[in-house]
């Protein structure tokens, strides 16, 4: 558990930031500090470092901190480097996303209290629930071929906490549809996840018993990926941090602001910076990307920022690609050609070292047709996998990797997965329950250690012998159990991940064998040494006739997408998109025009 006795691993790789001025800053401060963090500037080192520090020095147990993130795919990093520290999740540290953050530390033990418009005990609506009550609702109000998109009303949720202000008839309409909705999720007994966030803010913010009492337990606030959380959290932070008397650690970057459409608004960011109670601080060196590649995202950006690449005399290849036949000629070109010669260009490079990034879902399945059609195995991050991350199917993952051999050198560590498993339990365990629980999962991991089997068969056997119980026992746990019932679905016979084996299964995230399938936005916060872009067309990326608002999110998803890439970028296009009737001949995209002359200009890279 974390307290003044941490290792001092956290000290040794604080020797490492003395040399970039701007994490050591971060590292250093003890106040509000806001880190605006470049692509690749060592953003997630110097936040696991700062939380070391917080807990070895700053607070005391059972005091601790709250670290919020946005995904939980960014919440399982996070994890994993505290756990490299001697760092583990426990009740005086709390690492994951908003909903889990509101979910479990505010609506659970103070929402009763606060008398807040939701049934106790909390019970979470399944993704089925939610979309089945959602359609039936909006159907009522305004007939089956209304022009409203579900993300739309996500959206309205997220960003207008108070409908009385809206203006505009499509948002009059919205805040009736939101009404609408949560009246039957009501009456259903239930919430679903916009209603954690949004209610944890109402806590927070109209009632001041709450401050001192979070305070007390967590002194200290950090939140990761700042811009892309929403006002809920942000009223939830500037309540908190100087109101509540929590000191903010925050981490972010408004140029890598991509979840528009989900509420999300890269201003709040800025508005934190402008602060004159927070200190800020930029990281400005790129460990990650050769020159070329950082020079050249400024200039897809737009603005100059000042990065640099820690090692300016890397090589990059950056290429603009045309091809016949849309997007499906892109990805037999990227199969037949690039991943080829990619796989040559570097000694013990793999196909987990490739990523294919494309807009949406549908994209995806042609990319991953002509991946299976070359042969290659892959790994598909987007909105047609089979099933969604939560922290449940997270930790199952992660358990797969400990029992196919991770269990030798500690990683994950069994510690961190038992306290990950103890923190599923809502209703509190006395500490021989806790004792009960660990060693039963122990023995059970124990049990199941192998490294060839199904991962189906490893699946089964740990839902039945303990996760099945728990979500038999833990009712706010079934939208995660839906989750859980897809992923068998996927690893049974004739699924889509049948074929996968318990290695595998464990080492989804990174393997080495496996080409990474990844929409543009689900790359964010990823890696790699080669990035193939494809479905770079006006009509595409960006849509035609956009606003300027939704112009420059499209830019930034392209700024996204090219800083992911170490040493090589390949920037694919057709010059058309298909459309209801045929090819619509717009040209290519004009991030692509603009990025080619400013490269030509200054004589960056190759083309």
């Amino acid at each position: 558990m974390p307290s003044r006795n941490i290792s001092s691993a956290y000290l040794a790789g604080a020797a490492d930031l003395a040399n970039n001025p701007g994490q050591l800053a971060a590292y250093d401060s003890t106040d509000h500090c806001v880190v605006l963090a470049g692509p690749g500037s060592g953003k997630t080192k110097t936040l696991v470092l700062k939380l070391a520090r917080i807990l070895a020095e700053d607070v005391q147990a059972p005091r601790g901190a709250a670290c919020i993130t946005y995904s939980q795919e960014c919440a399982r990093e996070l994890t994993r480097r505290l756990e490299g520290l001697g760092l583990r999740e426990a009740s005086n540290l709390f690492i994951g996303t908003v909903h889990g953050f509101c979910l479990r530390h505010l609506l659970t033990p103070y929402g009763r209290l606060a008398d807040l418009p939701i049934n106790y005990p909390l019970s979470v609506a399944t993704q089925h629930q939610s979309d089945r009550l959602l359609k039936q609702v909006g159907d009522g109000l305004f007939g089956a071929r209304h022009p409203y998109k579900t993300i739309d009303l996500g959206r309205h949720r997220r960003s207008v906490l108070n409908r009385a202000s809206v203006a505009w008839r499509s948002e009059e309409e919205l805040a009736a549809w939101a009404e609408a909705y949560e009246a039957v999720l009501r009456r259903e007994g239930l919430i679903d996840y916009d209603d954690m966030v949004v209610f944890g803010q109402r806590l927070i913010v109209e009632h001041d018993w709450v401050l001192p009492l979070v305070q007390a337990k967590f002194p200290v606030l950090a939140v990761d990926e700042y811009q892309d959380l929403g006002v809920a959290l942000h009223r939830i932070v500037k309540r908190l941090a100087f109101d509540g008397g929590v000191r903010l650690f925050a981490v972010g970057d408004a140029d890598q602001s991509i979840y528009g459409f989900t509420g999300a608004d890269g201003a709040l960011l800025t508005e934190l910076t402008n602060r004159d109670d927070v200190q800020c601080v930029r990281l400005q060196l790129n460990y990650r990307s050769a020159s070329e590649i950082v020079n050249a995202s400024e200039m897809a950006l737009g603005e100059v920022r000042g990065y640099q690449a820690s090692d300016p005399d890397r090589r990059a290849m950056i290429q603009f690609v045309l091809c016949d036949n849309g997007l499906a000629g892109q990805a037999e070109h990227a199969v037949a050609e690039i991943i080829p010669a990619a796989l040559a260009a570097k000694p013990g490079r793999t196909l987990g070292d490739i990523a294919i990034l494309y807009k949406d879902y549908r994209g995806g399945n042609i990319v991953a047709e002509a991946v299976a059609a070359g042969g290659f195995d892959y790994v598909r991050v987007d909105t047609a996998a089979p099933y969604r991350k939560v922290a449940l199917t997270s930790w199952i993952e992660d358990c797969a990797a400990w029992c196919a051999g991770g269990w030798r050198l500690g990683r994950p560590q069994l510690r961190g997965l038992i306290d990950r498993w103890l923190a599923f339990h809502r209703t509190r365990l006395n500490d021989r329950q806790a004792r009960h629980e660990g060693q039963a999962l122990t023995a059970l991991l124990w049990s199941l250690r192998a490294e060839e089997r199904p991962a189906r068969d490893f699946v089964g056997d740990l839902r039945s012998g303990i996760v099945n119980q728990l979500l038999d026992s833990e009712p706010a746990l079934a939208d995660q159990g839906e989750q859980i019932e897809r992923m068998s679905a996927a690893l049974a016979t004739g699924g889509a991940l049948a074929a996968l084996d318990i290695v595998s299964f464990g080492g989804r995230d990174g393997s080495p064998d496996h080409v990474n399938l990844l929409t543009l936005h689900s790359a964010k916060g990823c890696e790699y040494d080669v990035v193939i872009m494809i479905g770079l067309d006006l009509g595409s990326l960006p849509w035609r006739n956009e606003s300027p608002e939704k112009l420059r999110e499209s830019r930034r998803l392209f700024y996204v997408g090219l800083t992911r890439a170490r040493d090589e970028v390949h920037m694919l296009y057709s010059g058309f998109v298909e459309g209801r009737y045929g090819p619509m001949r717009f040209g290519r995209s004009p991030f692509l025009d603009e990025l080619e002359v400013r490269m030509q200009a200054a004589g960056v890279g190759e083309w």
